[in-house]
């Protein structure tokens, strides 16, 4: 990215030499993906990452008039979940938030019985930001493609970290970012099925096949396709990596008492594990592992940075308490074996310190 940022320092939309060799690396990288990907060049346009490529194809709604009904889960990431309330704000647009089994996982039936003739987007999730969980993508589209509705899926947590062929998986609309792949932050893209209905959030320049204004960050595009034909390549070594990891985890905290697991083991991603301890607040674990030099999040923080339970976790059926007693940790390309070792001493320390902290304060 260093070196691409002194060779392309112009607007790639401009005519001149400069602007010409800025375009070529712009391309380049837009090649590189969809190679990557399974996609066709075209089919891909960057964006700012992937609370804009969702708010993209959400918002396409606005542009008519029509009475028109969405459909999403409710273990969405909030730039699909949050959207789409905001749109049932609007009087021509229904949506119909579907319950999940205590896996997180969505089932087909409910989507069908839940599509009307008015029903002109289905969006559902690839793998969970929080609990790493997998839904049934392939049975959930064709139920949709059935019917001739749209489908949408964000993959900003699963791209790379599963094989995946967009042409394939015939979706029309699917999101991804580079941050979660060790990439830059602040980029992404939003892929869009040739033939697919699409409307412009962000308007004005003709950057992007129009579908995007705004003159185009080169250098994080650049990096974003390194990342992903990196990731690609390390694929197999990490994927057992991320497993060893997570054994090893699971090993230390099922010693422990009260330990309860919110990942499905059997079909979620290697790198993210959610799991809480009953009678311990997840803060105070936190707070506790932060002083220790270690990052690890719960649900979403609201704007007064009090910790709020997981809108993930009591749609799985968790009760509040138990909700607010879960920690998401996850690892990636950068974690080595002796900071996962470091991590399982410092949170078996804590959970029985806590513990212990609360025995003798009850009694």
């Amino acid at each position: 990215m260093n070196e691409v940022a002194q060779q392309a320092f112009a607007n790639p939309s401009s005519p001149h030499w400069a602007g010409r060799d800025a375009r070529v690396l712009l391309e380049e990288a837009r090649e590189k993906l969809a190679l990557s990907l399974g996609a066709k060049p075209q089919e891909i346009f960057f964006t700012s990452g992937g609370s804009e490529s969702n708010n993209t194809v959400l918002r396409q709604l606005l542009v008519t008039s029509g009475k028109q009904h969405l459909i999403s889960s409710a273990v969405e990431h909030p730039s699909v979940l949050e959207t789409c309330r905001i749109l049932a704000d609007q009087p021509n647009i229904d949506f119909t938030e579907l319950a999940v089994d205590s896996t997180g996982r969505l089932d087909p039936e409910k989507l069908l019985t839940s599509i009307r003739p008015e029903t002109v987007l289905i969006s559902v999730i690839t793998a969970n930001n929080e609990t790493g969980n997998l839904q049934s993508i392939e049975e959930l589209r064709k139920l949709a493609h059935e019917r001739k509705i749209p489908f949408h899926t964000d993959l900003v947590q699963a791209v790379c970290k599963i094989k995946l062929d967009l042409n394939a998986s015939r979706v029309d609309y699917a999101t991804a970012t580079a941050h979660k792949l060790g990439g830059p932050r602040g980029i992404g893209l939003l892929y869009v099925k040739q033939g697919s209905p699409f409307q412009s959030l962000i308007s004005g320049g003709k950057q992007e096949r129009v579908r995007r204004a705004g003159t185009e960050n080169v250098v994080l595009a650049v990096g974003f396709a390194k990342a992903v034909e990196w990731y690609l390549e390390n694929r197999s070594k990490l994927r057992e990596q991320f497993f060893l990891f997570r054994k090893s985890i699971l090993r230390e905290i099922e010693k422990l008492e009260g330990i309860f697991i919110n990942t499905d083991l059997d079909n979620s991603l290697p790198h993210t594990l959610n799991f809480g301890c009953h009678g311990i607040s997840a803060e105070s674990l936190l707070i506790s592992l932060d002083l220790d030099g270690i990052a690890v999040s719960t649900g979403s923080a609201c704007s007064s940075g009090a910790m709020e339970a997981s809108h993930v976790l009591l749609a799985m059926g968790l009760s509040r308490t138990d909700a607010k007693s879960s920690l998401r940790v996850s690892w990636g390309w950068s974690t080595t074996a002796t900071e996962i070792d470091f991590f399982c001493k410092r949170l078996t320390h804590h959970i029985l310190r806590l513990q212990q902290k609360n025995i003798t304060g009850n009694s």
